[in-house]
């Protein structure tokens, strides 16, 4: 018998062993994976929350994407910050997320450097040198949380400090940081005045306190006649109380306003702060309007129509018929609350504007809308522009025969959308009149035929209309406001005399609108398009809800019952007691009325308890749930997946001895 050798079998490794070397395997391969992934994509983000609260607007995009020299953001950020103030990790994390967006989209123009200024150190002195604000924390140590930001020259703008009341517009406010490192020197502003801003020393008029004002901010510069062209640099074009343009300065603002630059236009109803021709007396039309460009860009201003409002009107007194009048007066009305829209950056901070004799905007074309910044209540009501204005008559004679206005006017408005010119074959040239062609014939280039002085008009007729814009180029960048006389002292300052000196206190914001308006404005579309997100920290709203309803449950049980206890102690208090020491003894009845009060007394209490146990039972309930799916999710999850994988089988068929074997 010849012997066969059977082939020696393999003993398969242990399980165990093969499953430690599995995980060893697996735990290096994650953290290599998240090293590899935190430095290619840093900067990758998907950002799922509402309000894109982590994610930049295209307007700042845009800007990033424009920037011609590189800009340096230095962080300002205490490591013992979210330590003692713990509230504020949320909006910390947010504020760092962001930044890293703008160096993202910035692609190399924006370096970042975080910095953890301790206490008595150079990083200190160096937030300290940049302006940045420190605050007092528990312990006493000095806590920094602010942003400085330079250019490659010698521009510097910084954020004090980072406060959580300002989140909303967190964008905004860094945008418009990089929009200033963007900028040489103060923004040029074109002011065309009709209303007499800066004032008349003939006249002992002095300059308007919101002209002073614009001046230590911008670089204003005063055009009027035949405006062909504005000045060099011009961020801002602001017109107030327009009257008698020609057609070469309506030319002018329109091809401006088409080209998407900055516009701030202010009309008026009636200006009661217009002068006339002598002092103190009214001007014999007080009435402004851009009638030909708001046509064509699908304006409605009505000028005889004021807005009055009952919510804000202020009471105001006059002299009527030699006797002094205090009453409400309609078209004059301190705007305030929800008259002002707080998600616009211009007026997030302000507290209230006066305006007198107002008129409202409406659009009249498709495509075109009205993003309002300032408007009256449901309660407004429309007057008679002319009587409204009359500063001489008699403020109630307004409140009678009121015409309600079908909706909540807008006093001031952004204008959004695709624009049309009010000139779209370009300015014609005008005809000369026979004086002035005689006048012409003295000089020498009047030898031309006339062919050729026709051929020339007809080319300049070409290239004016060749260049005209036709429809806006860019988004629309106009504010209109419907009141001029807002910009005059009378509406928003009163003048004290403090030691000799004449003293503007300010009793309305409406200086700060127009500042705040034309520097954003300044800073191009990208800061025009920007309005509050939103805040990092969410309530839970369902949780929220099931708290307030329960707790009105609550307050009407509670109510009821502590009624009942009241009742119950003071019928117990009123009945007969045995004093002490004394040989008087209560009767059987009086004793079991004592016990039955008790009784519903401790039941009373018992209900009571019962109730605010309720109150927190289904809010208990379902935190603990949203608790469990939070942090029990994912480890359940990883769990099942690993089970699955362990409870299948190899496909694999096992060893099978060989049948011709023998022994």
């Amino acid at each position: 018998m010849s012997d066969q050798t059977q082939p020696e079998t393999r003993k398969p490794p242990a399980t165990g062993r093969i499953a430690l070397v599995a995980a060893l395997l697996g735990a290096v391969v994650f953290v290599c994976i998240n090293i590899v992934s935190a430095q290619i994509f840093r900067n990758a983000r998907v950002d799922l929350t509402e309000q894109h609260l982590y994610s930049l607007s295209q307007g700042t995009r845009t800007l990033l994407a424009e920037l011609k020299e590189p800009v340096r953001f230095r962080l300002f950020m205490s490591s013992g910050l979210t330590k003692q103030a713990p509230q504020l990790a949320a909006f910390a994390g947010r504020v760092r997320s962001l930044l890293d967006s703008y160096v993202a989209a910035a692609k190399g123009n924006i370096i970042l450097e975080v910095i953890d200024p301790k206490p008595f150190s150079e990083e200190e002195d160096r937030a300290v040198a940049f302006g940045i604000d420190g605050f007092t924390g528990v312990g006493g140590e000095r806590l920094f949380f602010g942003l400085a930001a330079t250019n490659s020259t010698t521009g510097r703008a910084t954020i004090g400090v980072f406060a959580p009341d300002r989140e909303q517009f967190l964008e905004y406010d860094l945008t418009r940081l990089v929009s200033e490192l963007g900028r040489r020197g103060k923004p040029v502003v074109a002011l065309l005045d009709g209303l007499g801003l800066a004032g008349n020393p003939m006249m002992r008029m002095p300059e308007q306190q919101v002209l002073t004002q614009m001046k230590q901010f911008f670089d204003v510069q005063p055009v009027s006649g035949d405006v062909e062209k504005l000045p060099d640099d011009t961020r801002v074009l602001m017109v107030v109380h327009p009257q008698n343009l020609s057609e070469k300065t309506l030319y002018t603002i329109d091809q401006w306003v088409m080209a998407g630059n900055a516009t701030m236009i202010f009309v008026d109803p009636f200006a009661e702060n217009q002068s006339g021709p002598r002092p103190g007396l009214p001007s014999p039309n007080p009435t402004s309007n851009l009638e030909p460009l708001f046509k064509a860009w699908g304006v409605k201003f009505d000028t005889t129509r004021a807005i009055g409002d009952p919510d804000y009107a202020l009471q105001t007194e006059r002299n009527v018929n030699g006797r002094p009048v205090a009453s409400q007066n309609l078209p004059w009305m301190a705007l305030r609350g929800d008259a002002l829209a707080r998600d616009e950056a211009i007026l997030a901070q302000l507290s209230a504007i006066v305006m007198t004799t107002a008129g409202a905007f409406e659009t009249a074309k498709d495509g075109v809308t009205l993003r309002p910044l300032v408007r009256a209540s449901s309660a407004a009501v429309t007057l008679d522009a002319s009587q409204a204005g009359d500063r001489f008559g008699d403020p109630r004679r307004l409140l009678v025969g009121l015409t309600k206005a079908p909706k909540p006017p807008i006093l001031a408005a952004r204008l959004m959308g695709t624009l049309d010119s009010a000139y779209p074959d370009g300015l014609k040239t005008e005809e000369k009149k026979p004086d002035e062609a005689k006048s012409d014939e003295k000089k020498p280039d009047e030898a031309k035929p006339d062919t050729a002085k026709a051929d020339e008009a007809k080319k300049e007729e070409t290239n004016a209309a060749t260049n005209t814009l036709k429809k806006s180029a860019k988004p629309a960048n106009v504010i209109l406001v419907g009141d001029a006389d807002m910009l005059m002292d009378r509406n928003w300052v009163q003048m004290h005399t403090l030691f000799g000196q004449q003293v503007a206190q300010a009793f309305a914001n409406n200086a700060d609108f127009v500042i705040n308006a034309i520097e954003q404005m300044a800073g191009g579309a990208a800061l025009s398009d920007l309005r509050g997100r939103g805040v990092s920290w969410r309530p839970f709203e369902l949780i929220q809800r099931m708290e307030a309803e329960a707790d009105s449950q609550f307050r009407a049980k509670e109510q009821e019952l502590t009624n009942q206890l009241k009742d119950t102690e003071q019928k117990l208090s009123q009945l007969p007691k045995a004093a002490e020491g004394s040989n008087e003894v209560l009767t059987a009845e009086q004793a079991k009325t004592i016990e039955g009060f008790r009784t519903q007394l401790l039941a009373i209490r018992s209900q009571l308890r019962d109730v605010q146990f309720a109150l927190r039972r289904d809010v208990d309930n379902l935190k603990n749930l949203v608790t469990a799916l939070n942090v029990g999710v994912v480890p359940v999850t990883v769990g099942v997946i690993v089970i699955a994988f362990g409870m299948r089988r190899s496909r694999r068929p096992l060893p099978k001895k060989p049948s011709g074997a023998t022994a």
